[in-house]
């Protein structure tokens, strides 16, 4: 993300990172930066640490290497980032029907993109 681009919010989804530590480093409010990842969405993962492999459990691996900050910068829907987090749906666990991802493409369906369109809007989600 541009750091110079004028915006009125920022939204992002299924985000490991955005280049910046903390909301108010994207120069606007944090109250009008947002963020949300799906619980079984793989970014959630990504890129893991060296170690061991990944548990199947996202939640669990979090638990092991807590660290928000691996590549992209804060992970923007942790507390230290600072900025508002939205509820999305938990997402279909890795490969339901085949998919390898599919909570990755889920912020598209129409519950997450009605809270979507509600912050473009200029409401809260």
């Amino acid at each position: 993300m541009h750091v110079d681009l004028p915006v009125d919010n920022a939204i992002m989804v299924g985000s490991p990172g955005v280049g910046v530590d903390h909301a108010k480093d994207l120069n606007i409010p944090p109250d009008r930066v947002f963020a949300a990842t799906a619980d079984w969405d793989l970014i959630n993962i990504a890129p893991p640490p060296a170690g061991p492999l990944a548990p199947l459990d996202p939640k669990a691996y979090l638990e092991l290497f807590d660290d928000h900050s691996i590549v992209h910068g804060t992970d923007p829907t942790s507390d230290d980032f600072g900025g508002q987090v939205f509820e999305v749906p938990d997402g279909k666990l890795p490969l339901d029907d085949w998919e390898m991802m599919p909570a990755h493409s889920q912020y598209w369906d129409e519950k997450p993109l009605g809270g979507l369109g509600k912050i473009v809007t200029g409401g809260r989600p």
